[in-house]
């Protein structure tokens, strides 16, 4: 073995401590870019072959009725590879003496389904008359069992009771959780006990460009609509959803995308660290560069020594954290299955992935440690010979050494630690690089995390109502107001008409882009109460709505998304109820968590349907806004209401609204915790580091001070102090690179998950956390190797080369 791999090899041996310390802060880099991206590759690929499997429509045609041969014509159109019929219905299931919303799905043949399949999960298949079907995470929203009866009610008949025959696993719709609405699966003869029509309304096409863009669906799904009039049917609506793409698509890739960004900058952060420590070991090695080039190594050589030590070190590394890693990626992919209700089908991991963590888990390090390496390697003789572990310069001769050396009224020793500290410059700023990192992803972590938690406050701020009713049909206001307001513990009514909206289109059709549940992507009109006081939105832009206004439209930012470029003061086309108007845009409000709305005067929403005094929606606030309190008052207005011949098609509480709109940032929630903690395991490493190379570094300088009359306890103070001097830089650091990296990670998750950016928030609690564990831990990092420095004799320490 030639000599420079006897040193390498003898290096390896002597600093084996440190060594295990950069394998393993690389290693938890590797650990977490294969954690985040093997969760990437299964879960993009699983969710959207979950969602295919279902076959979904391409589109969904609302009519009065589908009758068979119309199926069967529609299936020899062109561009048409597939018809069938089905129906949707809204009901309401008793559950706890509250009613939970269920859309239930109208299923003429089970064992012949052809689009947007359900697959059986367990009990009777198909089901048998007079019972149902119920999606499996919807059971503990229903708190049901197969075999259990629940009581339902639709929106034409009485409450019934029905028998769960078991279960399916629906693939292509939201968590029943996350929606706060459950879903049903029953047979015409069913519908048709439950009090409804047992006919088909609504008509499901594929398309032969089914994963086109959306306006060439669209111009084969009209001319189809165009089609189906001239056969003497009315079209009342067309439902195209998003082609190929999951409710929940956006969210999830927001979330992953975030985490990759974060596990790609704790690989960073672990090499920055090797470089950190690669520069400490080298610094103590310059005297041996020295005498190995004084001999005639040369400085390719000496690099090539390095080069190959941190290859080796980066190549352990990823022996070690890239089978974990992908098994926690298989393991978080599983788990955010679950959340998103979809079946992994494979879990396997393409080969770019692995090649991907093999190359990043040595060429970045390497790229990291390269200026340390080059710098020292390049030392010529006399310099290296001559170093003796202290500055080359003499204190003083720079103008922070001045300002530091005019410091009084503190401890001596906290004056020469605070020097210190400023020392070795090049060193300390890679190390509060190291540490600032860790400290600002920390805290843009947590950041993002309030962030999210005052978006829900704020939205739960702005809906001053208690409690929402949708009527099945509208109905004269003189028959509602006086039984709602009859109802003890009810202070006030409004009444808030909705009726879809859309694009008016030159053909005259109603196209929305929707899934089957009719929520996701859906856009709505509402009439609002100029003197309202329910609903106190934030404005982006303009006003909000005030008498005179008639004509008028504000629209929340997601329904902005409709019309792209309006700006206050516009006027835009609105199809409402069917029928078209012109509206002038008075506002753009921004509203979290609610579908696409806009909001417009009594007088003007019932101009463009065509009534008068007539209600489908109220809104009721409570004296007492307790949960329970509102829970009963809703089943006593629905006794009320239905006494009067008046039925419910849904009703939603405001802590029921809360809870399904928080269900949408669960994961996000929990992807950042888990985040937070691999930056505090890169951060705690890299303290531990860089405190230890620090105390090595300064051996000699401890003899000096012991030789002139320092005592143990002055050197124990002085390295600690200095910890806690760069912890506290460190801080301040963080605190400034938190800011423009948490408004970065808030637009990308805001805008992909749901068009608006997260507020820029800046934790005090989050700011003062970090400080406490930055100071903890310098004392820690710093309180082992200080106390073995303090021990150290005089002979001991100006032996140490």
């Amino acid at each position: 073995m030639s000599p420079r791999w006897k040193k390498l090899w003898n290096d390896l041996k002597a600093t084996r401590g440190r060594m295990i310390m950069m394998v393993l802060a690389i290693a938890v880099g590797i650990f977490g870019v294969g954690t985040i991206l093997s969760s990437y590759t299964i879960l993009t690929r699983e969710i959207n072959l979950n969602y295919m499997n279902t076959n979904p429509a391409s589109a969904l045609i609302e009519m009065d009725e589908v009758p068979d041969e119309l199926v069967e014509a529609v299936k020899g159109q062109p561009g048409i590879v597939d018809a069938e019929a089905s129906s949707t219905v809204t009901a309401r299931v008793l559950v706890n003496d509250e009613w939970v919303p269920i859309l239930l799905f109208v299923i003429k043949d089970f064992e012949n389904m052809s689009m947007n399949t359900v697959q059986s999960e367990s009990g009777e298949w198909p089901p048998a008359d007079n019972t149902i079907l119920i999606e499996r995470v919807a059971m503990s929203l229903l708190e049901a069992q197969t075999g259990e009866t629940i009581d339902i009610q639709t929106p034409n008949g009485s409450l019934q009771a029905l028998t769960v025959s078991g279960t399916v696993h629906d693939r292509g719709l939201a968590p029943a959780w996350q929606e706060q609405m459950a879903y049903g699966y029953v047979s015409p003869e069913t519908l048709v006990k439950l009090g409804e029509s047992g006919s088909m309304h609504i008509l499901k096409v594929i398309t032969e460009n089914r994963s086109a863009h959306l306006s060439e669906i669209e111009e084969t799904i009209s001319a189809l609509a165009g089609w189906i009039k001239q056969q003497g049917y009315d079209v009342n609506e067309i439902r195209i959803p998003p082609p190929d793409k999951h409710p929940h698509q956006s969210q999830m890739t927001a979330i992953l995308i975030m985490m990759l960004i974060f596990s790609l900058m704790a690989l960073i952060l672990s090499s920055v660290l090797t470089a950190t420590m690669i520069g400490g070991m080298l610094a103590q090695q310059v005297r041996q560069i020295g005498v190995m080039k004084a001999i005639g190594a040369t400085s390719r050589q000496i690099m090539g020594v390095y080069f190959t030590m941190v290859i080796l070190m980066g190549a352990v590394s990823v022996a070690i954290g890239l089978l974990p890693g992908i098994a926690a990626g298989r393991a978080l992919a599983g788990e955010v299955g679950t959340l998103l209700n979809f079946t992994l089908y494979s879990d396997s991991i393409p080969w770019w992935v692995y090649a991907v963590e093999l190359l990043a888990g040595i060429l970045v390090p390497l790229a990291a440690a390269l200026i340390p390496i080059l710098r020292v390697t390049r030392t010529t003789v006399r310099e290296a010979i001559s170093d003796f572990g202290t500055s080359r310069n003499s204190f003083g001769s720079r103008k922070l050494d001045a300002f530091l050396s005019r410091i009084r009224g503190l401890d001596r020793t906290l004056v020469l630690a605070l020097r210190n500290t400023f020392r070795r410059r090049g060193r300390l700023i890679l190390t509060l690089g190291l540490l600032a990192a860790a400290g600002g992803m920390f805290m843009t972590s947590l950041n993002i995390k309030a962030a999210w938690e005052k978006n829900l406050e704020g939205a739960a701020q702005n809906r001053k109502y208690d409690l929402e009713l949708r009527l099945n049909q509208s109905v004269d206001k003189s028959n509602v107001l006086p039984l709602i307001t009859s109802i003890e513990g009810v202070k006030q009514v409004e009444t808030w008409n909705m009726a879809p909206a859309g694009i008016p289109r030159e053909d005259g059709l109603e196209i929305l882009r929707t899934y089957p549940d009719g929520g996701h992507g859906s856009f709505t009109a509402r009439s609002v109460p100029a003197e309202s006081r329910m609903l106190q939105l934030p404005m982006m832009d303009g006003r909000w709505l005030q008498e005179g206004d008639a004509g008028g439209v504000v629209l929340n930012h997601m329904a902005q998304s409709f019309y792209p470029g309006v700006q206050v003061g516009d006027t835009i086309e609105m199809m409402v109820d069917g029928n078209p108007a012109n509206y002038q845009v008075i506002g753009i409000a921004k509203e979290i968590g609610s579908p696409a709305t806009a909001y417009m005067l009594p007088e003007s929403y019932e101009e463009a349907i065509r009534t008068r005094d007539t209600v489908n929606a109220v809104r009721i606030s409570m004296n007492d806004r307790s949960p329970e309190t509102v829970g009963r008052a809703a089943t006593e207005i629905g006794a009320a209401l239905e006494k009067a011949g008046i039925t419910i098609k849904m009703e939603i509480s405001e802590a029921r609204l809360d809870e399904a709109i928080g269900g949408h940032v669960y994961i996000l929630i929990f992807a950042l915790i888990m985040m937070s903690l691999i930056m505090g395991v890169v951060g705690a490493l890299g303290l531990m580091s860089t405190m230890g190379t620090n105390v090595v570094e300064r051996t000699r300088e401890f003899g000096i001070m012991r030789t002139i009359g320092g005592e143990s306890r002055t050197v124990l103070r002085n390295i600690i102090s200095e910890g806690i001097f760069i912890g506290i830089l460190s801080w301040i650091i963080a605190i400034v690179v938190s800011v423009p990296l948490s408004a970065s990670v808030g637009n990308l998750i805001g805008n992909l998950a749901f068009r608006s950016p997260l507020p820029l928030i800046i934790s005090p609690s989050v700011v003062l956390t970090w400080l406490a564990v930055i100071i903890v831990g310098a004392i820690i990092a710093s309180a082992y190797p200080a106390w073995r420095a303090s021990r150290l004799t005089v002979r001991e320490t100006l032996a140490h080369i």
